[in-house]
């Protein structure tokens, strides 16, 4: 009887056992017949995701400090330098106004001024030695050609040969007058006007030139004095 009964306890334990073990146990997963969606790559989330700020990294020989409030008293003062006005310049193509312009000097020469008389050359009297004569040519070329120094040198050494020759010294008062020098040409003519003695011409060319001499000397009076002088020959 005792051992009946135990062959009927001991199979229900085992299945007591069995079953206490079974309900412990997880149930497996249900299969979904529904397609299962993939987790996204981590590229696509890196690439999806917003951009992350960093903060700049701080050297190591800085420090930080809690922000404390600030005061609104204090005055702001620029840095700028303090702006100076300046004068407003004329365009570039507009040319500045010049000052007038003074008229300038007349330029002084040296040469004698236009004679105010006229003064009339004269030719060297037949019988007159040839030496002379070449020397007088030589002279007149001299002066044509503008050396009237050299015309002077030459007709001096003329008047050393031939030195009462009326004609010679009255060339040389018309150098001296070409020259500016008046007073050595008055000086000349008025001893070409003793020299020339009955020859009438050649004393009123050098009346003449005598005139002209004294007006470039500003002798105005003795001027028209020797005019007249010219004028009273040929009774003129």
């Amino acid at each position: 009887m005792n051992n009946k009964s135990l062959l009927v306890v001991f199979p229900l334990l085992l299945i007591l056992t069995a079953c206490s073990s079974f309900s412990g146990s997880e149930p497996p997963p249900a299969v979904s017949s529904k397609p299962v969606k993939k987790a996204p790559s981590k590229k696509a989330v890196a690439s999806k995701a917003p951009p992350v700020v960093t903060a700049k990294k701080q050297s190591a020989n800085t420090a930080t400090y809690p922000i404390e409030g600030v005061a609104n008293n204090f005055k702001d003062e620029p840095n700028l330098p303090a702006f100076r006005a300046e004068p407003l310049m004329p365009p570039a193509d507009i040319p500045a106004p010049s000052a007038p312009i003074a008229p300038a000097a007349p330029a002084v020469t040296a040469t004698a001024p236009a004679p105010k008389f006229v003064i009339e050359d004269a030719a060297v009297p037949s019988g007159t030695s040839p030496a002379v004569i070449a020397l007088v040519s030589e002279s007149d070329r001299n002066r044509n050609g503008g050396d009237l120094d050299a015309a002077v040198v030459v007709m001096e050494r003329a008047l050393r040969i031939d030195s009462r020759n009326p004609t010679l010294t009255y060339k040389l008062a018309q150098l001296r007058i070409k020259q500016n020098k008046p007073q050595l040409a008055e000086e000349l003519a008025g001893k070409a006007a003793l020299l020339a003695g009955s020859d009438l011409d050649l004393k009123r060319k050098s009346w003449l030139l005598i005139a002209e001499a004294r007006q470039m000397q500003q002798n105005t009076q003795g001027a028209k004095e020797a005019k007249a002088k010219a004028d009273s020959f040929f009774g003129r």
